[in-house]
């Protein structure tokens, strides 16, 4: 058959606008799934926000409540404004307490001002119609005292000598919003706030931008909330030459509209580089039918990525994601313990400390790369796989090494398809370490809290690991420090045994406070006679502790339960719990066994009687049932 140049020409023209077609298919698939996966990252900013500031502000209310009190028993202003001194001294996001009546004004930094009553209405956080037991947020306004962007809840009380008085306390909304500047959507997105009634903005990573009308926010979109529409997108905005879209929420209790978007670039660029990659469609139209399927796989994944709550769950993600893509052994996710301040795989295998892995993963070396095993620099590739070459992946949030995936035994990879993962692992994991941060630290004393102590007593009793124990603590007549020196001093007792607690045991100890004066511990012993000798030294420590606090000072004393970590998780929890209890029976400080493994006789041995191994029969004393032979031999507490 004679093949003519036309023939070819008339072939060519058709396949061209098929080769065009098909790459404008893809580059609008794409951008659909990058836009859905922006919105729904912006949407959970938006959400994570919301929580972050309900925290806050009902610690605020809090704070007044207790503040209040002071002045509905007694008037005494002098205790009033030190107790807020003391408060602002601990709490950076909080610049000032006041209180105003009967026109006079008082406020921490030795301010008192009188007759100011006229003056008042100028007063931003000032409203005169409000009620007895009300509370309100200000508008944003520059603080004179702390020249600081601020807003101030206000709450009206009625003191003891019956008069009206409003007590203040007022939030630096700059040191309020650096929690927030982590949320990013995308690569260049961020969250901010707006004042439903003023459309000024409150909280924006540009500290300029403070006080000024919102560009997103139009008088129309107010308008469409006060009608009920709270929640939804702005779409297609310019700001500084920029074409941006934003989410919004404003149904919350703060009369704040909470922001967060990008700019679309970061959308369309995503998607034009997948088109760049498509442009292998001119050579193989069968490249083309793949590189769609690869896109639409990544995007889809990516999205899914994002919605995942704990580590665990986003290794399993990751895993199951990059396996789709790439052939590969399996998949290590590493990330970063701020406590101990050491990388940790999710499954708790291996760990490294920060100054190890910074040691080899310096600043020009956070880019995704294939290492050799001819270069083995990297400590952590060396033990993964001693004989086959990795690829790493690092995981940076705020120009910070939060997390490292490091892919075994896959082929050369190109870091074109894993950076798109990076992105997503990278948004991903930012918002499961902030979920984390909110869920699992006690806010008073930056704690573990009592969920992630369970959880990890849990992982112990599921590997059966051994030489664990349990302690759990309780400050001695905590109730009275309470009622005689008032509960911002017990607050201070709290946070003095916190860090007494963080000081004595040792870093691989995981300290919780379990609720209220009572905190947990789980740590490492060789025996029962050790884990005692630790816990002795710890009370011993604590018993020696002084807290001074506006002007009073005053020793505390503690009781402590411990039993092995072993059988069930509530089971052990009980155990410590029962040794908590009879450690405080037997006040003043003894030190109690509660041995059940001997046999159907439960009883203590006490004081010096605890390293020896004899048992006296007069010692013996019966405290319940016989235990169920079957664990009789597995089960035994301490009480110190």
């Amino acid at each position: 058959m004679d093949i003519k140049p036309k023939h070819l020409i008339q072939t060519i023209i058709p396949l061209i606008v098929v080769v065009f077609l098909s790459l404008s298919y893809v580059g609008y698939s794409d951008l659909k799934v990058s836009r859905a996966a922006a919105y729904q990252q912006a949407k959970d900013n938006v959400s994570v926000a919301n929580e972050y500031l309900k925290i806050h502000f009902n610690s605020v209310e809090n704070h007044l409540y207790l503040l209040g009190q002071i002045l509905v028993r007694d008037v005494v202003i002098d205790e009033y404004i030190a107790m807020g001194d003391a408060l602002i001294a601990n709490q950076k996001k909080l610049s000032e307490v006041g209180l105003y009546s009967q026109g006079s004004y008082y406020g921490t930094h030795g301010i008192e001002v009188h007759n100011v009553a006229s003056k008042m209405e100028n007063r931003p956080w000032y409203n005169p119609n409000s009620k007895v037991g009300e509370s309100y947020i200000s508008p944003i306004y520059m603080s004179r005292t702390t020249d600081k962007w601020s807003v101030t809840v206000v709450k009206v009380i009625e003191m003891a000598n019956k008069q009206l008085a409003y007590i203040l306390l007022e939030t630096d909304v700059t040191e309020l919003y650096k929690q927030l500047a982590l949320l990013k959507t995308m690569k260049n997105g961020y969250v901010y706030v707006v004042d439903v009634n003023s459309r000024q903005i409150i909280m924006h990573p540009d500290h300029s931008r403070i006080g000024s009308l919102s560009v997103s926010v139009e008088p129309e979109l107010l308008q469409s909330i006060q009608e009920g529409e709270t929640q939804g997108a702005i779409d297609g905005y310019m700001y500084k030459m920029r074409w941006k879209f934003s989410v919004y929420d404003a149904d919350n209790a703060f009369g704040w509209i909470l922001l967060s978007g990008t700019i679309t670039q970061d959308i369309t660029s995503q998607a034009f580089n997948l088109g760049a990659v498509s442009i292998t469609l001119f050579c193989v139209i069968g490249i083309m039918v793949l590189i769609n399927l690869i896109s639409k796989r990544v995007h889809n994944n990516g999205r899914l990525l994002t919605e995942v709550d704990g580590l665990v769950a986003l290794d399993q993600r990751l895993n199951a994601m990059i396996k789709d893509l790439v052939p590969c052994e399996s998949v290590i996710l590493f990330t970063y313990n701020e406590d101990h301040h050491e990388y940790v795989d999710v499954h708790k295998r291996y760990t490294f400390s920060q100054e190890t892995v910074e040691r080899f993963l310096t600043l020009d070396k956070r880019q995704s790369m294939r290492v050799s095993v001819s270069n083995r620099n990297d400590l952590i590739a060396r033990h993964i796989s001693p004989t086959r070459a990795v690829f790493r992946v690092p995981l940076i949030i705020n120009e910070q090494l939060q997390g490292i995936v490091y892919l075994l035994r896959t082929p050369v990879v190109l870091p074109w398809f894993v950076n798109i993962y990076r992105i997503y692992a990278q948004g991903a994991l930012n918002h499961v370490l902030l979920r984390q941060r909110i869920k699992n630290k006690d806010q008073m004393t930056n704690l573990m809290n009592k969920n992630y102590l369970r959880s990890h007593i849990q992982q112990v009793l599921m590997k059966n690991q051994t030489g664990y124990y349990l302690a759990m603590l309780d400050i001695d007549d905590f109730k009275m420090i309470n009622d005689g020196l008032g509960h911002l001093f017990g607050d201070q007792v709290i946070l003095s045994v916190a860090e007494k607690l963080k000081e004595v045991m040792p870093d691989q100890a995981i300290i919780a406070r379990y609720g209220g004066d009572e905190f947990s511990i789980m740590f490492m012993a060789e025996s029962r006679i050790a884990a005692d000798s630790k816990l002795q030294a710890l009370r011993r420590a604590l018993s020696q502790s002084q807290v001074h606090f506006n002007g009073k000072k005053a020793s505390y004393t503690v009781s402590v339960g411990f039993a092995e970590v072993q059988g069930e998780l509530d089971s052990v929890i009980s155990l410590a719990d029962n040794a908590l209890y009879k450690a405080k029976k037997n006040k003043p400080s003894k030190v109690c066994l509660h041995d059940m493994g001997y046999g159907p006789c439960r009883y203590y041995q006490c004081d010096d009687d605890l390293n020896t191994t004899s048992r006296k029969s007069d010692e013996c004393l019966p405290c319940g049932n016989a235990l169920d032979s079957g664990h009789a031999a597995s089960r035994n507490l301490e009480a110190v």
